[in-house]
């Protein structure tokens, strides 16, 4: 059956089209789709606009084109983070609501991560090894006042704590939100006389992880963020004053 499409805004309606193809059922991950030819002479349009929306798709990772064989539905997990990337970088996003945004993912890494150990305590015996390892070297940073690496094993440690619990979509998201709260927190660290307690701070989340509690990880990830925000709040406006 012919499912013709106004000319106008030609890409972005195939990509409706193709979208919804998706989210029907009737093309699933690893499916292959129909080619160029016959989604052109489907939705009444030229093949170049076809072409077009699925560079888009392949970019995006919904759809993977193989030399040759065709173009296929892809797994969730191959989805770039490019959507979420631009979707923060052309909106208004307060530098707060991302802040928060990363908290609430992490909150409930955390709290998964503390049920884990609590339910198979000697499969995360590698993590917390990691992750005392790194407490012992934001110690020696902060004698050295080497705030550039307390930045730096700050965020490897919250990322070994997401990757321990598996979810690669909130890895990849972890890992856009990286991109644009990274040199925001690294400047309020450089802009102080005091030196933030990085390793006492993530000292407290070791600890609440350990315990297997799921309510004590809980509320120490979130005294963290709290924290966090109001330390970059305080940088902030101590920049802003005349």
């Amino acid at each position: 059956m012919s499912e013709k499409i106004r000319q106008q805004t030609v890409v972005g309606q195939v990509m409706e089209k193709i979208r919804d193809l998706i989210a029907s059922g009737q093309y699933k991950s690893g499916d292959k789709i129909p080619t160029e030819q016959e989604l052109a002479e489907r939705f009444g349009i030229g093949r170049s606009s076809i072409r077009e929306a699925i560079k888009v798709f392949n970019y995006i990772g919904v759809l993977e084109s193989r030399t040759a064989r065709g173009t296929f539905v892809c797994d969730r997990s191959n989805i770039t983070s490019e959507a979420l990337t631009w979707s923060i970088l052309l909106g208004n996003d307060d530098l707060f609501d991302l802040i928060e945004f990363r908290g609430a993912i992490e909150l409930w890494c955390f709290m998964a991560l503390a049920r884990g150990i609590s339910e198979k305590p000697d499969t995360h015996d590698n993590l917390i090894h990691k992750l005392e390892e790194i407490i012992v070297k934001m110690r020696a940073a902060e004698e050295s006042e080497d705030r550039r690496t307390l930045v730096r094993l700050d965020y490897n440690f919250h990322k070994l704590v997401l990757e321990e619990v598996g979810n690669r979509i909130i890895i990849s998201i972890y890992e856009t939100l990286k991109s644009f709260l990274y040199e925001e927190i690294k400047k309020a660290h450089l802009s102080v006389d005091a030196l933030p307690q990085q390793a006492d701070n993530h000292q407290r989340l070791l600890t609440a992880i350990k315990s297997g509690n799921p309510e004590l990880a809980a509320g120490a990830i979130k005294l963290h963020f709290r924290e966090t925000a109001d330390f970059v709040r305080d940088t902030m406006q101590r920049e802003n004053q005349p």
